[in-house]
């Protein structure tokens, strides 16, 4: 067993994860595959949280380019623990899953196939006569403004319903619409369309999430990749978990990391034994303020910079305007390997102006002359990501 500070865990998930300025990624490909899967989500208050999270982590990154990716079959789109874009290597697993999916999609598609089995050879057979097709090649009866995926028409429910069953996969988008096409004709021809096997799921599981995310437990393992692995292997059983984590620690897979004051014990790959060593004195040098999508990596699961950050994060935009305590989509602060607070932004694209909302810091947390430098580069940098060119602080915080 190895001991770490608290302080050696956060440099060392930052780095993992290619938060801090050593990253030599070259493009979004290989963000991506660093960190195996991208959140896609729709809320553009500031820029879509899959822009961010490769902004974050790929400092000429622009904003959208990552659909360039999807669209020239580098990257896929499937349900990772959320909608996700991940690198098509990674397609085996997702095969597995997509097995997975079929004999157990969730009791309402369930229902909904079974009345509208005529709806879903119709619009399969109509992609597989037509190739690409979006939910807009079909007409709706009676048309209205939608009120949600529950008003959506019965064609582009008949699409998801294939693509969760594997059948189809997003070809591209464009402004955000998703265009389909049949699995077969996405998938390029050097990858492997067969699901994983069972007897591989377990190491992969272990490998994968401890390269991307650096440190980990039985948490982690149940939700870095989504539930179903974790269901399906060990019944989501904590206690079965961790035998199997304690038998790769055995056969020198994993090293298992108790960290300081963190009663639950953490894992890392035994490969990354040096790494510990070597980043104890670690400076956060030029690392510039960020400000990180509720849906980043090392954010979207809460329990994660809770136990690693002491952190408490909640996302706001689904709690009612009086209760909200930071603002509707305030955004966690990452100032070199350390979560500082969070700010509320919102990008006025019109006016091209950037207006801090509000801003709340983490107690101990001081506004000095360097760190108050930091946060307006750190500001003006992602006034630029999101095509603003002025800064408006409407808080009280004297920053600007």
């Amino acid at each position: 067993m190895i001991e770490i500070t608290r302080d050696t865990a956060q440099k060392f998930i930052i780095e993992e994860q290619g938060l801090g300025v050593s990253n030599s990624f070259e493009n979004v490909l290989d963000v991506v595959r660093n960190i195996h899967n991208v959140q896609i989500d729709t809320i553009s208050v500031v820029a879509r949280s899959h822009d961010l999270i490769l902004f974050n982590r790929l400092e000429n990154y622009q904003e959208k380019e990552v659909w360039k990716w999807l669209k020239e079959k580098k990257l896929f789109e499937f349900w990772s623990h959320a909608m996700c874009l991940m690198p098509f290597e990674e397609y085996p697993f997702y095969a597995w899953k997509i097995k997975y999916n079929q004999k157990s999609l969730f009791g309402y598609w369930n229902k909904w196939i079974k009345i509208n089995q005529s709806v879903m050879d119709r619009v399969y057979s109509h992609v597989k006569k037509n190739g690409l097709t979006s939910s807009t090649d079909f007409k709706k009866e009676n048309p209205k403004k939608s009120e949600g995926w529950w008003d959506w028409k019965v064609e582009k429910m008949a699409l998801e319903c294939l693509f969760l069953q594997g059948k189809l996969l997003v070809a591209y988008r464009k402004n955000f619409q998703k265009t389909f096409d049949l699995t077969e004709n996405v998938v390029p021809a050097n990858i492997d369309t067969e699901p994983m096997s069972d007897d591989l799921l377990p190491e992969y599981l272990i490998k994968t999430i401890l390269s991307s995310i650096g440190i980990a437990n039985e948490e982690e393992l149940k939700t870095y990749l989504g539930t179903e692995p974790a269901k399906y292997l060990w019944k989501r059983n904590k206690k079965a978990i961790t035998d199997y984590l304690k038998d790769c620690v055995k056969n020198d897979i994993l090293v298992k990391i108790q960290i300081e004051d963190e009663e639950e014990k953490q894992y890392s790959l035994k490969e990354n034994i040096p790494k510990f060593e070597s980043i104890i004195n670690k400076e956060a040098k030029n690392n510039k303020v960020k400000f990180l999508t509720p849906f980043d990596n090392i954010i979207r699961e809460r329990n994660f910079p809770a136990k690693i950050w002491n952190y408490d994060y909640k996302i706001e935009c689904y709690v009612p305007a009086p209760k909200r305590k930071f603002g509707y989509f305030a955004l966690p602060i990452l100032d070199g390997y350390q979560l500082i607070g969070r700010a509320d932004l919102k990008a006025h694209r019109a006016q091209k102006k950037l207006e801090i909302k509000a801003l709340a810091f983490e107690g101990g947390v001081s506004l000095t002359e360097d760190r108050i430098e930091r946060l307006v580069q750190g500001f003006n940098s992602f006034a630029k990501f999101n095509g603003c060119n002025t800064v408006e602080n409407t808080t009280k915080t004297p920053i600007f």
